[in-house]
């Protein structure tokens, strides 16, 4: 008789796990990477490559996701939390740059695999809600990575084995993924979409809805990679502004914690998102003390919040998309953003200054974001 609330509560235990595990390593491979430079004796940008291991991994789990989520959505988790926990201990405890190359892309594969299946679990009316509260797990955890790292570090230790702290809930997961007794494995289906190919108005929808993940993520991403280069612009220390920079997963998470009533409401949380995302950059760029450019951040986190579950659920929730199709599609534009938008922010940044940069990349791309989401969509 409770075998659908108890699956329930399984799927929200399983989404739940994978994401704060996501949040917390993917977010500490920045500070890893300096870590790891310094214990090599390399130079920081000899490594750069380290934190593009989670976007290779986006497109790599997108290009295949069909194939992937084709036996169900439990062997994907199942693999990809064991490919995470092995990828973690690599990273942790690697002693040369060939080892820790190794566990970051493992780690981003295992990772990326979390973000394409946690559409596939979380779906129906209710999945903008579901995926805020999803991605307030991960930007809460988020915070506690780099912190963790830190305090190992000034304790003399390696902060780079303050990653292990998720290998056992990543093989918690692991375990819980066991087959259900009843036989209630949900298997996304592949043949539900034929309203989104060649020369159907789906496709134009589908396309619109895509790009609008791509501007997401890239706004979120802007920020996440270069922060605490703009602190440190202002004058802080790179120690310092490391800190500083956590003032945005801190507005993030605060946002998403609070959107899934805001979504239930039917409020325009994305154009309300994008004036506080552009009133932060604001701040961010035209002000140059630590205090006001770590103000802003706070404000542009609170607003880009909901941008990411929003816009997803609009792609899961396409009429005629499959579940497989749309969480392929969802990976797929995530990892466009995480290696493009940020590439594209540093070179801008090079050939004027990052104050600048960041002007005309996050306020165009917020101001095409509103738009694209206010004609009356529902829970955008």
């Amino acid at each position: 008789m409770n075998s659908v609330p108890d699956e329930g509560r399984r799927v929200v235990r399983q989404v739940g796990i994978a994401q704060a595990a996501l949040g917390y390593t993917i977010n500490s491979l920045g500070a890893c990477l300096v870590l790891l430079a310094a214990e090599l004796g390399s130079r920081p940008e000899e490594l750069a490559w380290l934190s593009s291991s989670f976007g290779v991994g986006l497109l790599v789990v997108g290009l295949a996701g069909r194939w992937v989520l084709g036996s169900g959505t439990r062997p994907a988790l199942l693999g990809s939390a064991l490919v995470a926990a092995v990828g973690t201990v690599l990273l942790a405890t690697a002693a040369a740059a060939v080892t820790a190359a190794a566990g970051a892309l493992l780690l981003g594969l295992g990772s990326a695999g979390f973000v394409l299946v946690t559409p596939a679990l979380l779906r129906g009316p209710d999945a903008a809600a579901g995926l805020a509260r999803a991605n307030a797990a991960a930007s809460v955890s988020a915070l506690f990575g780099p912190l963790a790292i830190g305090a190992l570090t000034a304790a003399g230790l390696s902060g780079r084995l303050a990653l292990l702290v998720a290998v056992p809930a990543l093989l918690f997961l692991a375990a819980d993924t066991r087959p259900r007794p009843t036989g209630t494995e949900p298997r996304p289906a592949l043949a539900q979409d034929r309203s989104a190919r060649s020369g159907s108005p789906a496709v134009w929808r589908v396309a619109g809805v895509w790009a609008a993940i791509v501007i997401a993520v890239s706004i979120e991403f802007c920020f996440t990679i270069w922060s605490t280069a703009r602190l440190q612009g202002t004058g802080m220390p790179a120690g310092a502004a490391a800190v500083a920079a956590t003032a945005f997963l801190i507005g993030m998470a605060a946002g998403r914690l609070a959107a899934p009533r805001l979504i239930v409401r039917r409020l325009p949380v994305i154009p309300a998102g994008c004036g506080l995302a552009a009133a932060g950059t604001l701040v961010v760029a035209l002000f140059d003390a630590p205090v006001p450019v770590t103000a802003g951040l706070v404000l542009a986190g609170l607003g880009v919040a909901p941008f990411y579950p929003v816009t997803l659920a609009r792609l899961i929730q396409v009429p005629g998309l499959s579940p497989a199709r749309s969480a392929a599609y969802g990976a797929l534009a995530s990892g466009t953003a995480i290696l493009a938008a940020p590439a594209t922010l540093a070179a801008l940044g090079s050939a004027l200054d990052l104050r600048t940069a960041y002007l005309v990349t996050v306020l165009p791309m917020a101001l095409v974001l509103a738009a694209a989401t206010l004609p009356g969509r529902a829970r955008a």
